[in-house]
């Protein structure tokens, strides 16, 4: 979809360049529910910290999200001050329109 349009694209893969928390909370504030909104609660490492069970702070979740990349949905596109998390047809369409 991406390739398609005609959206200037930079690629980030975040296992190999992490992001920072300052980074995490720029793109945190651009979503309704915040970092929650970042965090793959269907991923394997999810499970794996038995994050189901914890309540976490906003700033503890932006920190863990710092150190484990394995925790985000993915893809996150972003454009101005707008961005849509996982694969939703319909909010990267109306993000790109």
């Amino acid at each position: 979809m991406l390739g398609a349009s005609d959206a200037d694209v930079a690629e980030r893969l975040y296992f190999k360049q992490k992001a920072t928390p300052d980074e995490i909370r720029r793109i945190a504030a651009l979503l309704p529910g915040g970092a929650r909104d970042i965090l793959s609660t269907r991923s394997r490492r999810f499970k794996e910290l038995g994050l189901a069970d914890r309540q976490l702070s906003d700033e503890a979740l932006i920190e863990l999200l710092a150190q484990e990349p394995g925790l985000w949905r993915r893809p996150i596109v972003i454009r101005g001050e707008r961005a849509v998390v996982g694969f939703d047809q319909k909010g990267l369409e109306s993000l790109l329109s």
